[in-house]
């Protein structure tokens, strides 16, 4: 998956893009050891699954539109369920708004029933601030957004808002995590058309939404965990803006007064993950 960074290349998409959903609606391919049915497209699973063209056609302007971007912003809101020793599976919800402007700038600001919680990434450095406590901890990341996501939840546990959609890879990550990939069709959510697309593993199910207009952005996601008693993460976005213009000081965290500086240790000690 390639990205595409001009114009032309996103219009050029939207037009087959309509006829293929058109004419194969239930279509499906089963992937051999090269990829898509196509020789040497991209590498597949050892035992292949079954995927429907259309979903991919779909999974694949998503992320080309994603990867264009230079800077973005957007709201998330998510439901999820964890186990209570009290009252077993209960619900818990948060809010991020997340902002992120070229390789190396991100800021998310969280709320939730843990408190209101923000992280800035200035190419150097994770800054975690509780705003609820008013306390601070600095963790060293590498160079690049996607590699300090990588790095700073391998290190602490750490998981951030619907970061998967920003990998080049999320196609092929979600194709190799898969037994089937369904494209379902056009539905309505919140007055809006979207394509709908479900892709089952053994692991877990995941529900997707993608806007069928000219972004052809991710509008909400499900996440149905089998190991975990079909616990389900739920998020919808909301408020996109494609290549806003942002602030630097927006990622340069600077500690209010009386803020407390505190050692961030790896993952038990952390803070619990931005979900």
């Amino acid at each position: 998956m390639k990205t595409k960074s001009t114009i032309l290349a996103t219009l050029c998409w939207l037009f087959p893009l309509a006829s293929a959903l058109a004419a194969s609606p239930q279509g499906t391919i089963p992937l051999d050891n090269a990829g898509r049915g196509e020789p040497g497209a991209r590498s597949g699973p050892s035992t292949a699954p079954t995927v429907d063209s259309a979903a991919i056609l779909v999974l694949d302007h998503m992320s080309d539109m994603i990867g264009s971007l230079s800077s973005v912003s957007y709201s998330l809101s998510v439901t999820h369920d964890v186990q209570d020793p009290d009252y077993g599976t209960i619900a818990r919800f948060a809010t991020h708004q997340v902002y992120m402007t070229g390789p190396d700038r991100m800021h998310v600001n969280s709320l939730s029933d843990k408190g209101h919680r923000g992280y800035w990434y200035n190419g150097n450095q994770v800054l975690y601030y509780s705003f609820t406590e008013n306390n601070y901890g600095v963790m060293d990341a590498p160079g690049g957004t996607m590699a300090a996501i990588d790095d700073i939840h391998r290190r602490y546990g750490l998981d951030f808002p619907a970061a998967d959609f920003f990998y080049p890879t999320f196609t092929d990550d979600l194709i190799a995590q898969s037994a089937r990939i369904d494209y379902l069709g056009i539905v309505k959510l919140g007055g809006r058309e979207c394509f709908r697309i479900v892709a089952r593993g053994t692991n877990q199910t995941v529900q997707l939404w993608i806007a069928n207009d000219a972004t052809f952005l991710p509008a909400k996601f499900i996440i149905t965990d089998h190991a975990r008693a079909n616990a389900q993460y739920q998020a919808t976005f909301a408020d996109w803006a494609m290549n806003p213009d942002l602030p630097t000081e927006l990622y340069n965290f600077r500690p209010p007064p009386g803020a407390s500086l505190i050692r961030i240790l790896p993952s038990a000690t952390t803070p619990e993950p931005v979900r």
